[in-house]
């Protein structure tokens, strides 16, 4: 891909900051100019469940100063008898959350609380939690940084976007469809709405003659959200063979294992009440899969993201936009109120792992419309011409944040030394967020094999182990090359 003398010499002005010091004052979304960076080769994604910033990352302001966190004690939620619940630690890898904190719409709108015209006053977990049946000090609650051992040991040797957002203040679904495909369509819910509307990045990069994978852990979350074929599909162990002998695509989206195993593979997709500890082992064994080839690593940039909060606190009001994302306003009946896509969801933690960046924080806006945006800019051309959407047009890439420098092959010093957590049985009911998997890979099934689909009924599926039943059996239909048990 074309890359001139004058791309470079931007690029290199950009870098400058990054190079002198680890802290990046904030820069309102602003596209740069066209410039793809020819030392990165691959862009790989890890996109986790339902986890805000303050909860995963707030508490490394001790060893970050300029971090956007939080102290415990500094920030409260009343709850409905006007009982305070203040920010604190003691947030637990698993059973702090036998209650799924709400995260629709509507739940998130309470939890902003606040007015159009004031801004957010962020004042609304507590109560949000309250009234659904949990307890309102759990949503308050946040990581100690060596609780996280993995996920600090990234944020500290490499850079911290502490000014990411969630797209849409709302669930999974419409905030991953902006990760995919630069928009939710107008989608603002759960609920399978988008089927039916191309291939997103992945078709793009396809057209333009670039490679493009989604690598899953035996059952996709992605297959029924985008409706791609095969191709576009792996297997977790073809990621991590991938990265060792050098055949990895140019974009590559990871998914983690969202349920338990019969083998004993614990789901580590951090949603509620999944283990969290076992999705910071999946980061760090992400981390590896890319450090395992030293060329590869030297031309890749990883992100590793949560789609959404997941109800639970963050203290930085999301701002709004000049732009909503070019789809129709949101009718009152079906969204109250009104909403016209200009105001970013919840805060999440994301951080930049790359050879090409200093330690420390950044604070530019970004939002996940940024991932396509990235993708396009890198592997196909300017957004301005090529993304399809207004976020995606108008988004801030990762691009922007590499500086020029050798490539950096030194290491985190922490060595994947785990603590203990004690094992949980799987066997509880199916949560929401896996049911609507079940709901999205049934619906391709009766697309695609519509003689099993009437044989399998997702309505009969109420616990996590016929959870993951029912998509394995899915998936070795749907996806006879990888879906294999």
């Amino acid at each position: 891909m074309a890359f001139g003398r004058r791309a470079w010499l931007s690029l290199m002005a950009r870098g400058t900051v990054l190079a002198a010091g680890a802290r990046v004052r904030a820069v309102e979304a602003q596209p740069t100019p066209y410039a793809a960076d020819p030392r990165i080769k691959h862009i790989v994604v890890l996109m986790l469940e339902n986890r805000s910033f303050d909860h995963m990352l707030g508490l490394l302001m001790r060893d970050i100063p300029d971090l956007r966190g939080v102290t415990p004690g500094a920030d409260f939620n009343d709850a409905k008898d006007g009982t305070r619940f203040y920010v604190t630690d003691g947030a637990e890898y698993q059973g702090q959350f036998p209650v799924d904190p709400p995260h629709e719409f509507e739940n998130v709108h309470d939890q902003l609380a606040g007015s159009e015209l004031a801004g957010p006053s962020m004042g609304g977990f507590a109560l949000s939690y309250q009234r659904n049946g949990g307890n309102p000090a759990s949503v308050m609650r946040c990581f100690r940084p060596e609780q996280l051992p993995a996920l600090t040991a990234l944020a500290k040797h490499y850079l911290v976007c502490d000014n990411w957002f969630s797209s849409v203040p709302g669930p999974t679904a419409p905030n991953r469809q902006f990760a995919h495909f630069g928009t939710s369509f107008g989608q603002v819910k759960s609920g399978i709405i988008w089927l039916g509307h191309g291939k997103g990045i992945y078709g793009r990069l396809d057209g333009a003659g670039r490679r493009s994978k989604i690598y899953y852990f035996r059952e996709s979350g992605t297959f029924g959200m985008t409706f791609l074929g095969s191709k576009y599909f792996g297997l977790y162990g073809d990621f991590v063979a991938d990265c060792r002998s050098g055949r990895l695509p140019e974009y590559a989206f990871v998914e983690p294992p969202y349920n338990d195993q019969a083998d004993r593979t614990v789901a580590a997709d951090q949603h509620p009440d999944h283990s969290v500890l076992a999705g910071d082992r999946f980061i760090w064994d992400v981390y590896r899969a890319i450090r395992s080839n030293d060329d590869v690593w030297r031309s890749t940039v990883l992100l590793v993201v949560w789609d959404e909060h997941g109800g639970i606190f963050d203290h930085v009001p999301p701002p709004r936009l000049p732009y909503g994302d070019g789809t129709p306003e949101i009718p009152f009946e079906i969204a109250a109120p009104r909403f016209d896509f200009r105001r970013l969801g919840v805060r999440v933690g994301a951080i930049v792992v790359s050879p090409y960046v200093n330690p420390g924080v950044n604070h530019t806006l970004f939002e996940h419309a940024a991932i396509p945006a990235t993708v396009t800019e890198q592997f196909i051309g300017p957004r301005r011409d090529h993304a399809p959407f207004l976020r995606e047009r108008n988004a801030n890439t990762l691009l922007d944040l590499l500086g020029p420098m050798s490539p950096r092959m030194d290491s985190p010093d922490f060595k994947g030394a785990f603590p203990l957590a004690p094992a949980r049985a799987g066997n509880g009911p199916a949560s929401g967020f896996q049911l609507e998997h079940v709901r999205e890979v049934h619906a391709v099934l009766t697309r695609d094999h519509p003689d099993i689909a009437r044989v399998c009924d997702p309505t009969t599926v109420r616990t996590a182990p016929q959870v993951a039943a029912f998509l394995g059996r899915a998936m070795a239909a749907i996806d006879p090359i990888n879906g294999r048990a």
